[in-house]
């Protein structure tokens, strides 16, 4: 039976061997031995040290994957397959790291120089080509495939095999509509039945507090996150979500439009499997213009560049060949890669000063557009679209494309995101402790604070909410406030014994600036961690707050005077006793000062 010795498989009978097997078996040897024989020499042919079967459409199932990379575990000294807290589930989130040597703490790690490559897979699980992507990747650079184990040399690469796992359980012929192979994917929901790639700053489930504890620790440099689109329908296997180059401090934003970027395309291009921008439509028709997609912070690419962390997505297309899907997500593993490791040094030098930039920025933008007038032509390989083809389902015309008539054609790609609404950095932040929930996420990303030692009054800016919308029906749990609208005042606040005093010039300042800003696009406050505020706590009552509102009217004149102007200007108003009274109460002391009073403060220098 085929054995392993030094991490390296015996090689591949050659087949001019096998007739003399063949006859030597005739001989004595039982048939069985011989299927036993042949099956192990096509397995290591074909899938090195692991029985990988996307060639047949088959995708492993959760168990299949964490025995594949416990076998990896047990048979390679330089890899490490951990368990990092839990999911929602109740099954532990794993964490496999690879490194040229069985050196797997962190700060020895970051102490030799090496770079941090982190690739997450499973995120929605009926879209499972990174899950064996990166299977096969691990087996290769273990078995010094090809010289790939050179890699590690310069970069640690650490993988989650699948992130969603109760997703991953949920496994059906029936999970994902749109495509037809691998014949079994899991389920776009977790357990929790939460879209995880829409989690990550409100950081609901379990899945997500784990990866904040992952990424806090190792701190990558590089992020790849696996999926697969149903959109558009083309002639590429793979398609890229990548770092928009906006979001980052402008020593980054150079390197990732001039350098990092070109390079993905151009190398992916000199290979088996061309690479695209994801086909993100600004026209109807791709050969008038796409667009760069800029993905917030509750995608995992948005969440990684709040750290300075370079992060993407691959979008392997959903109409390809499964073993395609595979292949060109692998080949994009390893272009990153190697890329990275050539140039770790280097890569962790910019992010180290980008952060410095970022740390002494004195704007900072909630609100992006993208410039229609800026773009850069790109080679498109797409086919025809045909609005009228006949339905085989229905006998009916319906949108499709055209697979016999492929074009190739020089289209628009508009690539460059402007803000339009900055806000000043403040040097602090202030956060009552009552938001424990809050808390608990600045704990999981190990941010700075401290808390104050006596019970104080501070002179803090402070934000009111004057108009929020939100949707009727919740969005991923929650009901995220789409429109945000506020005005600022300085006061004078009381706070107390425990209460958080936030730096914010440090490193991790694009987060806390992210989640902090109840403008910015996925703030807290957006996602409804300070709905609280939005409910008037003290009211009145048209008889019992009569007496009051004739008593001060007596005592303050002038306000009498701007009452009687109102009621004067406004016939309604003039008519409803009420509304009278609710004036009085609301342009007052009367009305409560905190009420829609955005709680976190903001001391300037």
């Amino acid at each position: 039976m085929l054995k392993i010795q030094n991490n390296i498989c015996f090689k591949r009978i050659h087949i001019t061997f096998v007739p003399s097997i063949l006859i030597s078996m005739m001989k004595g040897i039982k048939l069985t031995l011989l299927f036993l024989l042949i099956s192990a020499t096509a397995f290591s042919q074909n899938s090195g040290f692991l029985n990988l079967k996307y060639e047949e459409n088959y995708t492993p199932t959760y168990d299949e994957v964490i025995e594949m990379y416990q076998k990896l575990d047990t048979h390679h000294e330089n890899a490490r397959l951990f368990e990092k807290g839990l999911t929602d589930c109740g099954k532990p989130l794993h964490l496999f790291v690879m490194n040229s040597e069985p050196e797997f703490d962190v700060e020895a790690i970051r102490n030799q120089g090496k770079s941090v490559l982190l690739i997450n897979n499973g995120i929605h699980p009926g879209e499972p080509a990174g899950i064996d992507a990166s299977l096969q990747f691990a087996d290769d650079i273990l078995r010094n495939n090809e010289g790939m184990a050179q890699i590690l040399d310069n970069t640690v690469i650490i993988i989650i095999p699948v992130y969603s796992i109760g997703g991953h359980l949920n496994r059906s012929a029936y999970n994902r509509s749109g495509q037809t192979t691998p014949y079994e994917t899991g389920f776009r929901g977790n357990y929790a039945n939460l879209d995880l790639n829409r989690d990550f700053t409100k950081c609901d489930s379990e899945n997500a507090r784990s990866f904040h504890k992952i990424f806090s620790e190792w701190e990558p440099d590089i992020f790849l996150d696996t999926h697969t689109t149903n959109g558009s329908d083309h002639q590429y296997s793979i398609t890229l979500v990548p770092p928009p180059p906006t979001l980052f401090p402008p020593v980054m934003k150079k390197f990732l439009r001039n350098t990092f970027l070109p390079m993905l395309y151009t190398e992916m291009n000199s290979r088996e499997y061309e690479l695209i921008p994801y086909v993100n439509y600004f026209y109807h028709d791709p050969k008038q213009g796409i667009a760069m997609s800029q993905e917030g912070p509750r995608y995992s690419s948005g969440f990684a560049s709040m750290f300075h962390t370079i992060g993407m997505m691959t979008e392997n297309e959903i109409y390809k060949p499964y073993a395609d899907r595979v292949k060109s997500c692998y080949q994009f593993i390893q272009v990153l890669a190697e890329y990275t490791s050539e140039n770790s040094k280097n890569i962790q030098e910019l992010r180290a000063e980008g952060i410095r930039e970022s740390m002494a920025m004195k704007e900072f933008p909630v609100a992006y557009k993208l410039d229609s007038t800026q773009f850069q032509t790109i080679e498109f390989k797409g086919y025809e679209a045909v609005d009228e083809q006949i339905s085989p389902v229905t006998g009916l015309p319906r949108f499709g494309y055209d697979k016999s008539q492929p074009y190739t054609a020089q289209i628009k790609y508009l690539n460059t995101w402007v803000p339009t609404e900055t806000v000043p950095v403040p040097e602090f932040y202030v956060l009552p402790q009552s938001y424990r929930e809050v808390i608990e996420r600045l704990n999981l990303l190990n941010i700075q604070y401290s808390r104050l030692q006596n019970d104080t009054v501070l002179e803090v800016t402070v934000d009111y909410i004057d108009e929020i919308t939100s949707p009727a029906q919740p969005y991923n749990g929650h009901f995220y406030h789409n429109k945000v609208e506020t005005r600022s005042e300085v006061q004078k606040i009381k706070y107390y014994r425990g209460d958080l005093v936030i730096p914010t010039r440090q490193e991790k300042i694009k987060y806390l600036l992210e989640m902090f800003e109840p403008k910015a696009e996925d703030s807290f406050f957006r996602w409804n961690f300070f709905d609280n505020i939005l409910d008037q706590r003290e009211y009145f009552s048209s008889y019992g707050f009569e007496e009051n509102a004739l008593k001060y009217l007596e005592e303050h004149p002038e306000f009498k005077a701007e009452f009687l102007k109102a009621r004067e200007q406004n016939p309604e108003l003039a008519r409803n006793h009420r509304a009278q009274l609710a004036w009085i109460y609301n342009n007052s002391e009367w009305k409560e000062k905190t009420w829609k009073r955005y709680p976190v403060g903001r001391i300037f220098q």
